[in-house]
């Protein structure tokens, strides 16, 4: 008997095991993997302030993160609130059914794969332990779960007895050789620690508490230099706010230390800088997403705005977004990447560059006086950017055909109209600069900026006999 059209054959269109346990974990770097981790912590305590996040200046007080690393093991422990009931399945899904699970909460987690990724990116075996109000369980990842040929799915999930505090321990007994290596290195463990205080640092300005290895992190933040008063000539910050399709955006762009002299930039030119604050940082939800961009991402080099350079070495600042509809935030599923593309970043992106634009125009303006444009940063403090410049939301002008967004511009001192100073600047091979020090000074070691000016000043005084 024929088959009806109708009738027709399948074939599997899921995924497999090895998708997940060993090629989608190659997406993320390990400290990232943990990074997921701790931020899973901060929408636990999220989900537990629903309602007082904004109401109170240190919500998350009290709420912390735990993280144990050895060459042994890996294990971290909350106190946000454990996983419900009725989430437990959807929590070790492999990617989120539901969508609107957060909705009308600032969390970042809008994939359901973080967790997940994690373990498979570190260990060969874990456990998950959950302590909520409605009950308490456990999960185990074992080694036979793990293998990227096993095609079972289903994960053994058995009853605990419940404990006071309420919050989840993933525990990973056995590492992956890679992962040991790592764990056991000083060095990534001090890495991991200056991530977390970069990336965490405006939630742990608002309570949050994380600890790695018994120590707990301090928070990093920006500060910029700010005059105290808007109206006066000062150093004060570029400062601007908005609303857009649901998104509050923040973009504050101003300097973190003084103007860089002449022989700092051919220093700079001449050997690798130790990390620094210069360039713009973007924030999503208060997370660290995108650290110190000197590049075309965030508006270097674009149009009217110059390439970064070692003389704009004092410019840093951030873009912020805030939204209580997490997939609307500009972020990929590492949560560490940017979507360029998306409107709501490029609306917040011209403006930043607006920022840049004012402060390399101030650097330009005072090149060569950098020592008479110091006076003007003396007269000002340094303060958090984040918590104590809100330039834009008090003294702000509204923007034309935006009711919701709102400007500050710096207005930066101007120096006063005079004979102007020109930026000399060439290179000659070492030992020259070398030969010419000896000639000048008696001895060979003088830096070349010294060795430049020395010359320079030694021609204009015969010039002008």
């Amino acid at each position: 008997m024929a088959k009806k059209e109708s009738e027709h054959e399948t074939i599997w269109g899921g995924p497999t095991k090895r998708f997940f346990v060993s090629m989608l974990t190659r997406d993320i770097g390990l400290s990232d993997a943990i990074l997921d981790l701790i931020d899973n912590c901060v929408d636990g305590a999220t989900r537990q302030l629903k309602g007082r996040l904004r109401s109170e200046e240190r919500p998350y007080d009290g709420y912390e993160a735990r993280l144990t690393l050895s060459a042994k093991s890996f294990d971290i422990t909350d106190n946000c609130g454990g996983i419900p009931r009725e989430a437990i399945a959807d929590a070790f899904l492999l990617g989120r059914p539901k969508v609107e699970k957060d909705k009308d909460l600032p969390t970042i987690g809008m994939y359901g794969i973080g967790m997940k990724r994690a373990i498979f990116k570190i260990g060969q075996e874990a456990i998950v332990e959950s302590y909520a109000s409605d009950g308490a369980f456990s999960v185990e990842y074992d080694r036979a779960w793990l293998e990227p040929e096993n095609q079972e799915w289903d994960l053994s999930i058995a009853p605990l007895k419940n404990k006071k505090e309420k919050g989840v321990t993933i525990c990973v007994p056995t590492l992956k050789k890679e992962i040991s290596r790592q764990f056991g290195n000083a060095a990534f463990q001090n890495e991991l620690r200056n991530k977390v205080s970069e990336h965490f640092g405006y939630l742990m300005q608002k309570g949050f508490s994380i600890w790695v290895n018994g120590e707990k992190v301090r928070p990093k933040t920006l500060q910029l230099y700010t005059s105290d008063s808007p109206k006066d000539k000062g150093i004060r910050p570029y400062d601007f706010e908005a609303t857009n399709n649901g998104v509050h955006i923040r973009v504050t762009v101003g300097f973190y230390r003084t103007l860089v002299r002449m022989e700092e930039v051919d220093e700079a030119a001449e050997r690798t800088q130790e990390k620094e604050q210069a360039g713009i940082s973007v924030i999503c939800n208060e997370r660290l997403v995108l650290e110190n961009d000197k590049s075309l991402i965030t508006g270097w080099g674009d149009g009217s705005v110059p390439k970064y350079h070692p003389q704009f070495r004092g410019i840093a600042g951030f873009i912020i977004f805030s939204t209580d509809e997490p997939e609307k935030l500009p972020i990929s599923t590492t949560k560490r990447d940017l979507d360029v593309g998306a409107d709501v970043y490029l609306f917040a992106r011209k403006y930043c560059m607006e920022g840049l634009r004012e402060c390399t125009d101030f650097t330009n303006k005072w090149k060569g006086m950098e020592d008479e444009a110091t006076q003007h940063f003396d007269l000002a403090t340094k303060r958090d950017a984040r918590t104590e410049v809100n330039f834009a939301a008090k003294h702000g002008v509204p923007i034309r055909g935006n009711e919701k967004a709102k400007k500050f511009s710096a207005k930066l001192p101007v120096p006063e109209q005079r004979n102007p100073m020109r930026r000399i600047s060439f290179t000659r091979k070492e030992d020259a600069v070398r030969s010419v020090s000896e000639h000048l000074f008696g001895e060979s070691g003088q830096k070349p900026s010294v060795v430049g000016q020395e010359c320079f000043d030694r021609a204009l005084k015969a010039s002008r006999k």
